[in-house]
């Protein structure tokens, strides 16, 4: 039989093993599911990814109020959408000049359009 102060560690170290497993537990719920306070408040989510990363687009229901009526994508305002993710994301943009990092923006644009001319070729 183990010595009452032995027992009674034993019990708090599986009490903190206990809580430690349900804290991560709910880390990785979080993760597969953000955003929860915005979901609650009635904001849609989009969810997409290629094979090394996820992309979520989040929005307001009033976000879509500005979108044109036949909005034909998932997302609303994408161009928006666009803009916001691109624009400011250059590492190290205090030591580039406006022309260059829009330069890499513009970039980013015509490989997007190629890549989209190439998918629709295979239709045709």
């Amino acid at each position: 039989m183990l010595p009452h102060a032995a027992a009674a560690e034993i019990t708090v170290d599986r009490f903190v093993e206990d809580q430690l497993f349900e804290e991560d537990v709910r880390a990785v719920l979080k993760m597969m599911r953000p955003n929860r306070r915005e979901r609650l408040e009635g904001w849609k989510e989009y969810r997409t990814g290629g094979a090394d990363f996820r992309a979520t687009i989040s929005w307001r229901p009033d976000f879509e109020q500005d979108a044109p009526p036949d909005e034909p994508l998932v997302v609303p305002r994408m161009a928006d959408v666009l803009e916001a993710i691109l624009v400011g994301s250059t590492r190290r943009q205090d030591d580039l000049t406006a022309e260059q990092e829009f330069g890499i923006y513009r970039r980013v644009v015509r490989e997007l359009f190629q890549r989209l001319n190439e998918l629709e070729s295979r239709y045709h």
